[in-house]
Formats: C-alpha cells, sequence, structure tokens
C-alpha cells in the first residue's frame, strides 16, 4: 500500500495563494537585506585580505560566501520587480475591463431601446 503523498511542498500552496503585493513586499524587504549584508561580508573579507598573516582559505572563502549572499540578494529583489510588473499588468488590464463593460452595457442598453421602437411601430 503506497502512502498518500501530497506533490507539492507544503510551504507551495500557501505561496500559490499568497496575493501578489505581499509576495512583492516580502520578496523586495529579503532580497535588500541579503544584498546588503552580502556587500558587508565581502568587505570584511577584503581587509582580512589586507592583513598578511591570514591564509588564503579564509579570506577567499569568506569573499565567496558574501558574494553569494549578495547574488541571492539580487535574485530575490529582481523576483520582487517581476511580481510588481505582474500586479501593475493585472491593475491595467482590470481597468480595461471595466471600461469594455460600460460600453457593452450601453451598446445593450441601445439595442433595448431600438427593439422596443420597433415593436412599438409593428403594434
Amino acid at each position: 500500500m503506497k502512502p498518500d503523498i501530497p506533490k507539492k511542498a507544503p510551504g507551495q500552496r500557501l505561496v500559490n495563494r499568497m496575493p501578489l503585493r505581499t509576495k512583492w513586499l516580502l520578496c523586495a524587504g529579503a532580497g535588500l537585506l541579503l544584498f546588503g549584508f552580502g556587500i558587508s561580508i565581502v568587505s570584511s573579507a577584503a581587509t582580512v585580505k589586507a592583513d598578511p598573516s591570514n591564509a588564503f582559505s579564509r579570506w577567499f572563502v569568506m569573499g565567496l560566501y558574501g558574494l553569494i549572499i549578495t547574488n541571492l540578494g539580487l535574485i530575490l529583489f529582481g523576483q520582487a520587480i517581476r511580481f510588481r510588473v505582474l500586479m501593475d499588468i493585472n491593475k491595467r488590464i482590470n481597468k480595461q475591463e471595466k471600461e469594455m463593460m460600460k460600453h457593452v452595457k450601453k451598446l445593450n442598453h441601445l439595442g433595448d431601446v431600438l427593439r422596443n421602437k420597433e415593436d412599438k411601430k409593428g403594434k
């Protein structure tokens, strides 16, 4: 008997249901924090490198770690930009949809008026 294991991770459903605005805020904040933290680690590695008594591996690993954290911050911030663009596109589409519905209602009303006139002429 096979165990009933959901195909998606538990957090995946939570993230899929989350509004774009929340995703944007979380990614932007986390991205900026990670970017700043990574830059500070890189600068610390440069300071460690300046001291000749420190081993190569110490400042190299520290700098590599800082660059990885910096790039993760940039990736998260890029995702935040993506979510913001999606928010703007959705807003524009909703606005256009409302305008089209107004036009459709106006055309339906005109059609009803014309039908009523034809009905009155036919009697």
